[in-house]
């Protein structure tokens, strides 16, 4: 996913690791493997580098689980709503979203500005 943003970005490794802040040594051997990974801060800032959207997505494809999730994905029905929603396309996946937010506005009675 990296080499995927840093093609799209069209930039180069020296260029990622000074925008994210890390040394381009440091980068070179997350990408080649010969490294393990660096932390959540480091993923989700060259996320943010990238343009990945959301950049919690590289975290997930990273195997790690944002910590503002956890609450969520530890509730009982969440799993089965995430099964079931992956299996929707990105169209009926928009529309899940858009009642998800209507349900939460409705109950918490929140306007939408």
């Amino acid at each position: 996913m990296l080499r995927e943003g840093m093609d799209r970005q069209r930039i180069s490794l020296n260029q990622l690791a000074e925008k994210a802040r890390v040394s381009p040594a440091f980068l070179s051997r997350i990408l080649n493997k010969e490294r393990g990974l660096p932390s959540d801060k480091a993923i989700l800032q060259l996320a943010i580098v990238l343009d990945l959207q959301p950049p919690e997505r590289l975290l997930i494809e990273a195997g790690r689980i944002p910590e503002e999730l956890k609450p969520a994905l530890s509730q009982s029905r969440i799993p089965e709503l995430l099964r079931a929603a992956g299996k929707l396309s990105e169209t009926e996946q928009e529309e899940l979203l858009k009642t998800a937010k209507s349900l939460y506005l409705k109950q918490h009675g929140r306007q939408r500005k």
